[in-house]
C-alpha cells in the first residue's frame, strides 16, 4: 500500500491505465516488426530515469513510511509518530535518536473496520467478508479459521466460448492482478489455457481453428484474427479511426473539362 501510494502520487503517467496500454500497443508493434525497438525504449527512459533523479531528491523515505500524531511523547514533550517497521506501524518519538521511546498501536487502532457482503460461504453458509490483501479486494470466510474458503470479489464472467484446448471447459472473463482482462479456462488449474484478446465463438475460416479473437487499436481499428501459428487468417470490421477521419474529410476530386486542343478550362 505504501508503494502504491507513492508511485500514484509520484509516478502518475506511469501507472496510469491509458500510458500502459498505448505502450502496449507499441511492443506489440515492435514484435511485429513495424517499429524499431530503440526510438520506442528511449522515449519511453529519458523522461523516467529524469523523474526518477528527481524523485531521488526531493522525495525521502520518512515521507512515506512516517504519519504525524497528536499524541505527546511521555519522556521529551515531543510530538509521537506512526512508523513502519518490519512487523507493522508502531508508535515513536519525532526526537529520535535523542529520545528512543517507542510503544506498539493500540490493539484496533490501525485496524480497518469488518465489511460484510451480501454472499454466504459456499462450504459452511456462513456470511462472507470483504477483505483487502495484496492484489486487491477479495471475499473470506466469517468462520475462518474453521473455514478457510476465499473467493474473488468480482465472479469472472461466463463466455459461452468452449475452450479449445481442454474441450470441456468454458471460457471466463478475468483480470490480472494489475486489473488487465484476459480469458481463460474456468476448469484452472487443470486446463491452463488463457487469451488476452477477447474470443469469439466462430471458427476460422482459412485453418478451422475452433475460435478467432477479437482486437480494437488505434492503430490497427477493429478486427478479428486467427490465433494458430502459422494461419495469417484476419478479416477488418472497423478502419483505424484516424484512417476514418481522413476518408471523412477528404475532399472530392474537382472535374475538369478540356478543350479540342487539349488545355483544361
Amino acid at each position: 500500500m505504501v508503494v502504491s501510494d507513492l508511485l500514484v502520487a509520484h509516478f502518475p503517467r506511469y501507472v496510469d491505465y491509458d500510458f500502459t496500454a498505448g505502450l502496449e500497443e507499441e511492443l506489440d508493434a515492435i514484435s511485429r516488426g513495424e517499429k524499431s525497438w530503440r526510438p520506442v525504449l528511449r522515449e519511453f527512459w529519458e523522461p523516467f530515469i529524469a523523474l526518477l533523479k528527481q524523485k531521488e531528491v526531493e522525495v525521502s523515505k520518512q515521507d512515506v513510511t512516517t504519519e504525524t500524531t497528536d499524541r505527546l511523547c511521555p519522556e521529551c514533550g515531543k510530538k509521537l509518530v506512526i512508523k513502519l517497521g518490519r512487523s507493522g506501524k508502531f508508535l515513536a518519538c519525532s526526537g529520535f535518536p535523542e529520545c528512543r521511546f517507542t510503544e506498539s498501536l493500540a490493539a484496533g487502532e490501525d485496524e480497518k473496520e469488518v465489511v460484510y457482503s451480501e454472499e454466504k460461504c459456499d462450504k459452511c453458509g456462513a456470511p462472507m467478508l470483504i477483505k483487502s490483501g495484496r492484489f486487491g479486494k477479495f471475499l473470506a470466510c466469517s468462520g475462518y479459521p474453521q473455514c478457510k474458503n476465499i473467493q474473488p470479489l468480482v465472479k469472472p464472467k461466463a463466455l459461452g466460448v468452449p475452450c479449445p484446448a481442454c474441450g470441456k471447459g468454458e471460457l471466463q472473463e478475468k483480470k490480472s492482478r494489475y486489473g488487465k482482462l484476459f480469458y481463460s479456462c474456468n476448469r484452472y488449474p487443470a486446463c491452463k489455457f488463457a487469451l488476452w484478446d477477447l474470443p469469439v465463438n466462430e471458427p476460422c475460416p482459412k485453418c478451422g481453428y475452433p475460435l478467432v479473437v477479437e482486437k480494437n487499436t488505434k492503430r490497427d481499428g477493429r478486427y478479428r484474427k486467427c490465433t494458430q501459428e502459422g494461419c495469417d487468417w484476419r478479416h477488418q470490421l472497423e478502419a483505424p479511426e484516424k484512417t476514418a477521419k481522413k476518408i471523412e474529410k477528404k475532399p472530392a476530386a474537382a472535374k475538369h473539362s478540356k478543350t479540342p486542343s487539349g488545355k483544361r478550362k
